[in-house]
């Protein structure tokens, strides 16, 4: 995919390409290895893409939050592919500016709730999940948590 080639480039990050990188994310067997780019700098989110030939890719953005695009692939949601990935592009790229947030909260009950927001200047998306008492400890550990991922390092200049 050319715009993680361009991340890579341009950013100080490790790229890592195989199979069963992330077993969640891929759901569906991948048809090609899924690829991960992570920031040297553990404050920035890592994103993860999973290629599953529907066509389309799975991917995770930071520690949770996995989206699809396309989201649906049935013929009645009638989803266009340079819409989808304008959408996936926007997403990487407030990601990759720091405009990126996940947390965890522990509800009373024993179970939790894991949200994200993305924002810039072209999206803003917000959203929340319940996470049920037996997947709580895979979220925290065992307390409410945030994470404010900042912006990607650019690589150095080489003369």
């Amino acid at each position: 995919m050319d715009l993680l080639s361009r991340l890579e480039a341009m950013y100080d990050v490790s790229r890592e390409e195989n199979y069963r990188l992330d077993t969640e994310l891929e759901r569906i067997p991948p048809t090609r290895p899924t690829i991960r780019l992570r920031p040297r700098r553990d404050a920035s989110a890592p994103i993860t893409v999973a290629f599953d030939g529907q066509p389309g890719i799975y991917v995770r953005f930071g520690r949770f939050r996995m989206e699809p695009f396309p989201d649906c692939a049935c013929d009645a949601c009638d989803e266009c592919a340079e819409g989808e990935f304008q959408s996936f592009k926007e997403t990487v790229e407030a990601v990759v500016a720091g405009q990126f947030r996940e947390w965890f909260r522990l509800r009373p009950d024993g179970s939790g709730q894991v949200g994200r927001e993305f924002w810039s200047d072209d999206l803003q998306r917000r959203g929340s999940s319940r996470v049920g008492p037996d997947r709580v400890s895979h979220y925290s550990d065992g307390g409410d948590r945030l994470w404010e991922w900042e912006p990607w390092p650019r690589k150095p200049a080489t003369p």
